[in-house]
Order: C-alpha cells, then structure tokens, then sequence
C-alpha cells in the first residue's frame, strides 16, 4: 500500500455516508459462465472464465442496500481510512447456525484500487473472524465480477460452490469460503 497513512479500523456512524458515496462499479473483461448437464444419474456443473469482446461496467448489486442499517446489522464493518478520507469499506455478519462470517460488503472507490486496500480489508476480517473464535469467512460475488473472483482464491479462499439467483438481480452467486479452524 502506497505510504503509511492508511489504517483500517471499524467504521462510526460518521462513515457511513462517505462509505455510500464511494463508487463500487467495477470493470471487467472476463464473466464465468456456467455449463450444465443433467442426466438421470449424473449432474455436472462446470465453470469456465470466458473473455468478453469489450470490457464492461458492473455493479455489485448490493451497492444500493441501506448502508446505516447494514452498519446496525454487521458484526464486523471496517473501513479503510487515509488521512480522514473512506477509500473502501467491508461488512460482514456472523451465521449463528454454523458460526461463520459472511462478508456482504466489499467495496473501494475505484480511484484507489490496485493498492492493496481489498486485501487489507480482508485481512483485518479475518483477524477479527479469528478472534470472535469463527469457523471461517464465506464471500459471495456475482459471476461477473471476475477482481472479487481472481483476488479471493489469493487469499486462501476456496470455491464451494454457487446459488442460482442469489442476488436481487437474478444473477448467480459463486460461494467462496474460508477456513479458519
């Protein structure tokens, strides 16, 4: 990360507003498409990186969710500050069920990528998933969102498999897990 100014630290009601302002669209060249063949005794599922003929503009969907309420709700909202600005935010809230962190939002502006400010926001976490004595991290990204898909198996992350129409706007959800035990 370019000098020594950033600190990630958990978010005050006061980011809240300047962690809604930040823009989420991502650019992509790549989506992962899906293949299924289903017979009587076999299913098999296959995903493949397909290169797109030009790039384009996606947005993470959950971009539009309530970000105050998210702050209630989240067990883990931390933000990446530099000198008092917000480039990047991560929320993640806890599944009692099986005791595991899923992170529902992970965002930086996109002036600021490229800098390690993703990996720093998974870092701390998963530091705090480690101390809150969690079995592991779950992430789930759109099909389209080839960075989330190249940087969370960098992370240690493994494919566990997809959710068809998990988000609002019907996409697929590819699961990725993490895990700490």
């Amino acid at each position: 990360v370019e000098g020594q100014c950033m600190e990630v630290r958990p978010a005050t009601i006061a980011d809240i507003d300047p962690c809604g302002r930040l823009d989420g669209t991502y650019s992509t060249g790549y989506i992962w498409h899906m293949d299924e063949s289903i017979r009587p005794d076999q299913m098999v599922v296959t995903f493949r990186r397909v290169r797109l003929p030009r790039a384009v503009e996606a947005r993470d969907p959950r971009c539009s969710d309530d970000l105050f309420e998210v702050w209630q709700n989240s067990r883990c909202f931390l933000v990446a500050d530099e000198l008092g600005v917000i480039l990047g935010y991560l929320a993640m809230g806890v599944r009692r069920d099986d005791w595991q962190g899923w992170i529902d939002h992970l965002v930086v502006h996109r002036s600021h990528r490229q800098r390690g400010i993703a990996t720093m926001l998974l870092e701390q976490a998963e530091d705090w998933a480690r101390t809150s004595e969690l079995r592991g991290v779950t992430a789930v990204v759109q099909s389209k969102n080839d960075p989330a898909i190249c940087l969370l198996p960098r992370r240690g992350y493994a494919f566990r498999g997809y959710i068809d129409g998990y988000f609002d706007s019907g996409d697929l959800g590819l699961v990725y897990g993490l895990s700490l035990s």
